[in-house]
């Protein structure tokens, strides 16, 4: 799982630390990315396409495909497919990210207020760093450093 994730935000931290895919300026504590694990990436297609007028921009990283997800020519988004001998242990979900200014200490702040540690951080190539917690009430979010300035 830590390459699916590692390669998603190294296309999510190509976006600059001043602007997310709209256009729009990242502020630390806000959303700046969403993310789709799927067992179903063309259905997923479909079905948010159809439904939200979404279109899809594949992009091949080693040897996965991660696709970037576009409304009105603005990425906001990606999917990634959950490996076939993985999808016993990681259901389909989104994952929504909130940018910080620094991960470990948000992470700290996190833990003492009653969060788990899902990921522990982890580099996402010299574009940033992330973790995975769980709210003390079972809800999984990503904690989003971008290290390019």
């Amino acid at each position: 799982m830590r390459k699916y994730l590692i390669a998603a935000m190294t296309i999510f931290g190509s976006l600059s630390a001043a602007e997310n895919g709209n256009g729009k300026a990242m502020h630390v504590g806000e959303f700046v990315w969403n993310e789709l694990a799927t067992s179903n990436v063309q259905g997923a297609k479909d079905f948010y396409g159809k439904v939200f007028g979404w279109e899809f921009v594949d992009k091949q990283i080693d040897d996965m495909t991660y696709t970037m997800i576009k409304k009105d020519n603005k990425e906001f988004g990606g999917i990634w497919s959950i490996p076939a001998a993985q999808q016993n242990q990681i259901p389909p979900h989104w994952l929504a990210y909130i940018l910080v200014e620094n991960v470990e200490q948000s992470l700290e702040k996190a833990r003492q207020n009653g969060a788990t540690v899902v990921k522990p951080v982890q580099k996402a190539g010299e574009m940033g760093l992330f973790a995975i917690i769980k709210d003390p009430f079972g809800a999984h979010i990503a904690l989003w450093q971008t290290l390019k300035k």
